[in-house]
């Protein structure tokens, strides 16, 4: 089993994201370190030590700290303050079952208005994924390739929701090494997907992405599963 030690606040130590405010840059940090797998669930974050690791004062911390929680990435507790929320395999398949539901839908309602250009970049994508060997820019294809499947460009509320749900569930693919130890089934996936949208092919590319979603929810809770026994 793929699983290692999360790195912590040590992982903090490094400069802020540019951003347009230092608060924003702060959440920008935390929630990669967090989707990254780096700080675990559980993990307390102490505003001031995070503070004094980042050079910075308290204010944007906590501010930062309090966005998250609305994010759902951070949970607060009496007497403990702010700690990494923590999932349970029912969080997980709720998260996938909600995943299908939204982003089926926005590639079908998408889909009759995706151009020639639109698909090329697609495939400029999926290749670029297939051949990059750095999990971080492959996960960020990853992103690209299905946001513009589903045209979440025009659509930047739905977007917000979107990639809310998959940084939730993106640091266990990370833990665990889903990405790693499935990424031959993932780029087949993907093929597939592409195949039909180029066909026009709705009920087929939905389909295929709801299997997709499906696979990955699996392999995911096994590898949980299996790490909790």
């Amino acid at each position: 089993m793929f699983a290692p030690t999360p790195a912590g606040l040590s992982s903090l130590r490094q400069p802020l994201p540019q951003s347009t405010t230092l608060t924003s840059g702060v959440v920008a940090l935390l929630r990669a370190a967090i989707t990254r797998g780096e700080l675990a669930a559980g993990q307390h974050l102490p505003a001031d030590e995070i503070a004094t690791q980042l050079g910075i004062s308290r204010v944007p911390v906590r501010e930062a700290l309090k966005q998250l929680e609305v994010e759902g990435l951070i949970t607060y507790y009496p007497n403990r303050g702010a700690v990494v929320t923590a999932l349970s395999l029912e969080d997980i398949r709720e998260i996938y079952d909600i995943r299908s539901m939204l982003e089926v839908g926005a590639l079908c309602s998408a889909l009759p208005l995706l151009t020639v250009a639109d698909l090329e970049r697609a495939e400029w994508l999926l290749s670029r994924y297939e051949q990059t060997p750095d999990h971080q820019e492959w996960a960020a294809l990853d992103m690209e390739f299905h946001a513009l499947l589903y045209r979440l460009e025009a659509r930047p509320r739905l977007q917000n929701i979107i990639v809310g749900l998959r940084n939730h569930v993106e640091r266990y693919h990370h833990i665990y090494g889903i990405a790693v130890q499935q990424r031959q089934d993932f780029e087949a996936d993907h093929r597939a997907l592409l195949a039909a949208c180029r066909q026009g092919d709705a009920q087929l590319a939905a389909q295929t992405l709801r299997q997709h979603l499906e696979h990955t929810a699996n392999y995911l809770l096994q590898a949980l599963a299996e790490g909790k026994d």
